[in-house]
């Protein structure tokens, strides 16, 4: 019997939920919003985002859920901003 896809698109909270936690640690340090500093908010956003939308993929996965391509769309769609902050981090200077 397959499931509903609940852990599927909770994978595409990786993007909100990475991007509250950026801004969380910006606040929490006292950081700037631009420049200076804020590297470091956002790796964790990033990583953040990666990690929500990789571990609801894997559970929707285990749970043997319906369409497992929406988890699949959800975790890569997250992982999106980590590669963009990999290759500007490669770029800079």
């Amino acid at each position: 019997m397959q499931r509903w896809p609940w852990l599927g698109v909770c994978s595409f909270l990786g993007l909100p939920l990475g991007g509250l936690a950026g801004y969380l640690v910006r606040l929490a340090t006292d950081s700037p919003t631009v420049g200076v500093g804020t590297s470091g908010a956002t790796a964790i956003g990033v990583l953040g985002a990666a990690a929500i939308g990789l571990i609801a993929t894997v559970g929707s996965r285990v749970r043997q859920e319906r369409w497992p391509w929406l988890g699949v769309v959800g975790a890569v769609l997250s992982a999106a901003p980590l590669a963009l902050f990999i290759v500007a981090m490669m770029f800079h200077r």
